[in-house]
């Protein structure tokens, strides 16, 4: 109920609630310096629930762990919100490597650029596309959205929590300017929500042809894509399968699952 709630109001409301929500506890964090600069308020976070320095260390270990990155590499980060996956990019990359994240939201950018002007590899860029779910204030649309980077420029590239909440159209410009971007051998490691056949879910009960929605109102809330058609899509781009991890969504068992959606890394060869 709550959710359903949540949902009804427009991103502005949600802003709002979460900011008087969160207004005791980030008062008594700024007086008592309980938090580190690369850390926003709670407040001024909408990158999901958990704690933020946890999940974001949690999620650059994995990437680590998984794309052969080095101290050195270039990272762009799609939907990098207000720094979460930053934070632990700061105090890996050296100078030689690069950092640049861009949002459609334009507050979270502005907190980091403010916040990350000790790090003078990190960029973080505002550009304001339509999604029903953060932003109504343009027209814009991420379907036809050209990335301004050059091809062949990074090593890699994360997504968290941002095709979840695209439509069809949208995923697939997205998969294929990313194709461009990457230098070969390079990496694509996104977060998704994945349906197979035999799925006994219930957070997308609206179904369609290659993907289902959990809300017909807001309809970017939660997206959930047929894994076959994604997996289809990404090699008729031209990347190459290269690991998956469940989620617990499906479950609400978290076991060893890395996080609550689907993780899927993808290479250019």
């Amino acid at each position: 109920m709550l959710r359903k709630i949540y949902f009804i109001l427009p991103p502005f409301g949600r802003r709002i609630i979460r900011r008087v929500y969160y207004f005791p506890t980030d008062c008594y964090n700024r007086i008592f310096k309980k938090s580190e600069s690369l850390v926003p308020p709670k407040g001024m976070s909408y990158v999901g629930s958990g704690n933020f320095k946890i999940l974001g260390d949690k999620f650059f270990n994995h990437i680590h762990d998984t794309t052969q990155i080095s101290e050195n590499s270039t990272i762009l980060d799609i939907g990098c919100g207000i720094g979460r996956i930053a934070r632990p990019f700061a105090y890996y990359l050296t100078r030689s490597g690069k950092y640049i994240g861009f949002d459609i939201i334009d507050y979270g950018i502005k907190w980091c650029n403010r916040n990350y002007n000790k790090y003078p590899n990190f960029h973080f860029e505002h550009y304001p596309l339509k999604n029903d779910l953060y932003n109504l204030s343009t027209d814009k649309s991420a379907s036809e959205f050209v990335f301004p980077y050059n091809n062949n420029e990074f090593d890699l590239v994360v997504l968290i929590s941002v095709f979840t909440h695209m439509q069809q159209k949208e995923v697939i410009n997205y998969l294929n300017q990313i194709y461009k971007v990457l230098k070969p051998g390079a990496y694509c490691y996104a977060t998704f929500f994945l349906t197979e056949p035999n799925d006994t879910q219930s957070l997308f009960p609206y179904k369609y042809d290659n993907y289902s929605l959990h809300n017909l109102k807001v309809k970017n809330a939660n997206v959930a894509y047929d894994k076959t058609f994604i997996l289809k899509t990404s090699e008729e781009i031209g990347f190459k399968f290269y690991l998956s991890f469940k989620g617990w969504w499906k479950t609400e068992h978290k076991s060893n699952n890395i996080d609550f959606q689907d993780i899927l890394i993808l290479q250019k060869p």
